[in-house]
């Protein structure tokens, strides 16, 4: 045998170092990034594919579109950095999708058929995506079934038929099934996204309310626990779940149907939401962000509120962390313009010249004028040039002289900007001349910016404690709310 000098085994030895380095290297490099490699029989030639993703309420598409592989006849996605887990879909060129899921193996390819697409996907390199693929294959036809009892449901003239009743019966059957085959998937899946998902699709469970809870009690006591543990079944840790479907509809169904539609409800039960999800940046974001762009874009009367409240709270107490300074200096603005005009509060007061406007004897008035002598005023801002308000000054006179003590309730009007005689001439002509009318032209404040007023007809109502109890409706709202409102604050 023979001997290899020292020179010859250093040399040798920083060779196989090199060596074992590059194949390492080669691996990290390989198993880095995102690649998924995409086989479509029967795909119309020349054709493209996406990549898509579910965020909060919304389906993206990822940026780069597939290469495809004339040589291997595949579409290849490749990308640098790993996707964050989620549920993805392959969308073809006339919108067909097919989801998949993208986690724990980023490296994968699969199979499918053109254009049935969902249908019988084969993959490899990801054991999480074919049992979920698995799974959809068992229990498409007990969808497909559910979908035809449906169409022939629908079809009936009398939905409480026995045939109909039948029909129903038989979903409800399917439906428990499908619900069977996804318990067992979760137990024989747990780390499995599918099966986060699938949790999150349940109701908890309520229990009876304890013994010691009065009997015309028990009810509220019930809706209270599943009220507050709604979100148990969600692991608000898991990021993955804010991109599937099933968060956002989770978080829509709670704001729509869980929580009492007040106000006050609202806010204590987004703060109690926020509460949970504190601790994972991402899912405190979109529901922080989902809640006040939500309820600033609402026209329901009262839910300013909720959103000067997200403002206060969250954004100026610099928790919302990916928020601008001009975005932040913004919602201050806004909010700081919107809470003296919130229900239950009391707005600025202004006076106006009466209709001796620019006469001696001129007189203003004071928009609280009439609290002092009636349980509200009704304070309306308005133009004679205005073709809404046209429409409705005869509504709203022949209300006055009809309701106006029985409800006892006084008129504010504000000709808003009113020239000249003009205002007088019409309100004279159409016999408005018994509530308070006042020229706003001149006023001791810009009460147009103090009262949020850009345009007309516009109409709040205050109590006699100065107070908004409602504001921005129109004119045939006027007396259902106050009867509504005399029925909650003044029943006997």
């Amino acid at each position: 045998m023979r001997k290899l000098s020292k020179n010859k085994l250093v040399k040798n030895k920083f060779l196989f170092a090199f060596v074992v380095f590059l194949g390492v290297f080669t691996t990290i490099q390989a198993n880095s990034g995102f690649e998924l490699t995409v086989r479509i029989h029967g795909y119309p030639e020349g054709e493209t594919v996406r990549l898509g993703r579910y965020f909060g309420a919304q389906t993206l598409l990822v940026p780069d579109t597939a290469v495809f592989d004339e040589r291997r006849g595949v579409f290849v996605f490749r990308r640098d950095e790993p996707l964050q887990g989620g549920m993805y879909m392959l969308v073809s060129h006339q919108n067909f999708s097919a989801e998949l899921i993208v986690d724990k193996y980023q490296h994968f390819s699969v199979e499918l058929r053109y254009p049935e697409f969902g249908a019988d996907m084969v993959f490899t390199g990801s054991p999480e995506n074919q049992i979920f693929a698995d799974f959809n294959t068992q229990t498409r036809p007990l969808h497909q079934k559910i979908a035809e009892l449906r169409r022939q449901h629908s079809e009936l003239e009398d939905r409480e038929s026995p045939e109909a009743q039948a029909l129903v019966e038989q979903m409800q059957e399917l439906w428990e099934n499908i619900h069977q085959l996804q318990t067992q998937f979760m137990e024989d899946n747990p780390t499995n996204l599918m099966t986060a998902v699938f949790r999150a699709q349940r109701d908890i469970d309520v229990p009876e309310a304890p013994d010691y809870i009065p009997e015309d009690q028990r009810n509220n006591w019930r809706y209270n626990y599943f009220k507050d543990n709604f979100f148990t079944n969600i692991d608000l840790s898991d990021s993955r779940l804010l991109r599937t479907p099933i968060f956002h509809q989770r978080l829509v169904h709670y704001l729509d149907r869980v929580l009492v539609q007040s106000p006050d409800s609202l806010i204590s039960g987004i703060d109690h939401l926020i509460s949970q999800v504190r601790e994972n940046p991402e899912l405190f974001e979109h529901v922080l962000r989902y809640t006040i762009n939500r309820f600033m874009r609402s026209q329901i009367i009262g839910h300013d509120a909720i959103w000067v409240h997200l403002v206060d709270k969250y954004y100026l107490t610099g928790e919302a962390f990916w928020v601008s300074e001009a975005t932040l200096e913004n919602l201050r603005t806004a909010a700081d313009r919107a809470r003296p005009l919130l229900i239950g509060n009391v707005p600025k007061e202004f006076w106006n010249p009466d209709t001796n406007a620019g006469r001696p004897n001129e007189r203003f008035r004071s928009v609280f004028e009439a609290t002092a002598t009636h349980r509200y005023t009704v304070v309306l801002f308005w133009e004679p040039n205005c073709g809404h308000c046209r429409r409705m000054m005869p509504i709203l006179r022949d209300f006055y002289y009809e309701r106006r003590e029985e409800l006892d309730f006084e008129i504010f009007a504000v000709c808003h900007g009113c020239p000249g005689d003009a205002w007088l001439d019409y309100i004279n002509a159409n016999n408005m001349t018994s509530w308070i009318n006042v020229n706003g032209r001149v006023s001791n404040i810009r009460y147009h910016e103090y009262w949020d007023v850009h345009s007309v007809p516009t109409i709040f109502i205050i109590d006699n404690q100065r107070r908004i109890v409602t504001r921005r409706i129109n004119v045939e709202q006027i007396e259902p709310f106050i009867r509504n409102w005399n029925a909650i604050h003044f029943a006997d």
